[in-house]
């Protein structure tokens, strides 16, 4: 039976690649709630835009327009820091991506060692397996050879008015 040496490494790297392709879904479930909250906020900028460019078209009150003007600074900042949360999100996907290929790739070229090995051992055993049916032919053969060698002597052995009588021409040669 083929027991590939290196089983645990491969095991332990499938285990790590399962681990890396969580850490991925992780990474793209956060970067998607980062853009979420950034669209948001980036609505609720856009809504407040509009609110302002109202306001100075009606009779505006400079106490009101000041807080809208702080408001829309306030949530500028707030979409601003939800960029770059977006930014480093998306980072942590690439790197994860990354990490994950990494992992996979090592996991192949174990997988494709122990595929060879598999193979190897294969052909090893059935060179065996051959070996060891010509050695059986041979045995076999040889004691076929040895039984029709002692049956012969034993016919020649024998008297001649025991020995079969073949028939013989003692003329001529045709």
């Amino acid at each position: 039976m083929f027991k590939f040496r290196l089983q645990r490494i491969l095991e332990l790297r499938e285990q790590a690649e399962q681990a890396k392709a969580r850490e991925l879904a992780v990474a793209q479930d956060v970067a998607e709630a980062a853009r979420r909250d950034r669209d948001a906020l980036a609505q609720l900028h856009a809504s407040s835009r509009a609110e302002v460019a109202a306001a100075h078209h009606a009779e505006p009150r400079i106490g009101h327009l000041r807080q809208l003007g702080l408001v829309l600074n306030a949530l500028d900042q707030r979409l601003e820091r939800a960029g770059e949360q977006v930014r480093v999100a998306e980072d942590s996907v690439v790197g994860a991506q990354q990490v994950l290929s990494d992992a996979s790739r090592d996991r192949r070229v174990l997988d494709r060692l122990k595929v060879r090995h598999t193979e190897q051992f294969r052909a090893e055993e059935a060179h065996r397996d051959r070996v060891g049916m010509d050695e059986i032919a041979l045995a076999r053969f040889s004691r076929n050879a040895e039984a029709r060698a002692a049956e012969d002597a034993s016919i020649r052995g024998r008297p001649d008015s025991a020995a079969p009588k073949t028939p013989r021409n003692h003329g001529s040669n045709s």
